[in-house]
């Protein structure tokens, strides 16, 4: 999911956990911006990964100067809405607010159990309300705190692309939309992207807890909740 580390990393990491570059079927790709996308071209030349994503996104990475030259044949298009099977797993793409061309999210499922990614979006929309609410496990963007960002460095006009319905996903936001739709068949709610400039782990956390306590909710002993890190590999979590 994504690529925006360099390939040799992802080879890394992989090998950390027990895995190997040749046990990998595709890459899904949300959006064309650089830190999602940076591995591409080798992942597509040196180890012949797929492509999976939408039209518009295709023609971003072909834009951007780092990931021009990859091969092209390895793109699989899809739209969003419309299912495909990847190794087993049911994938669906949906839409998402963020200021990329075909921006989306992914639902992965087996028979069982599935699993939501929703990262970079500025509001959580129908389409994605209606996939996040039937994943077993979350991956929601959590990006900043309100109130870091309104006193942070960040210029006035980066300010407010963040905060805008294009931008990311606040803490507030994430933890009230997950508050709301929580169920004990969640077994996961892990927050994403978060900001180095604007947000903390803690306050991510924090913040969910919060919202939590304020609406009521009981959750499942069993439920796990984490705040995903930045720079380095989380823990690896065992879907069953």
């Amino acid at each position: 999911m994504d690529a925006g580390i360099s390939a040799r990393r992802i080879r890394r990491t992989l090998e950390e956990i027990g895995l190997a570059m040749s046990q990998i079927r595709g890459v899904l790709i949300t959006h064309d911006h650089i830190d999602h996308i940076q591995a591409l071209t080798l992942l597509t030349k040196k180890y012949r990964l797929p492509v999976y994503c939408t039209e518009g996104t295709r023609k971003g990475i072909l834009r951007n100067r780092t990931t021009y030259d990859l091969d092209q044949e390895m793109f699989r298009p899809l739209q969003p809405g419309v299912p495909f099977t990847l190794a087993g797993l049911t994938i669906s793409a949906f839409p998402v607010s963020h200021d990329a061309l075909d921006a989306v999210g992914y639902h992965i499922a087996n028979s069982s159990r599935s699993i939501a990614l929703a990262t970079d979006l500025g509001v959580i929309g129908d389409a994605a309300a209606g996939y996040l609410r039937k994943a077993n496990v979350l991956v929601l963007e959590s990006n900043y705190d309100e109130e870091m960002l309104l006193n942070g460095r960040y210029p006035q006009q980066l300010k407010q692309r963040v905060h805008g319905e294009m931008g990311h996903l606040c803490n507030t936001h994430a933890s009230g939309f997950i508050s709301d739709h929580y169920h004990p068949g969640i077994s996961h709610i892990l927050l994403c992207h978060l900001s180095a400039e604007n947000n903390t782990p803690h306050r991510a956390i924090q913040t969910l807890q919060q919202s939590f306590e304020q609406k009521g909710v009981r959750l499942s002993p069993s439920t796990v909740i984490r705040a995903l890190p930045r720079g380095s590999r989380s823990e690896l979590f065992v879907i069953e």
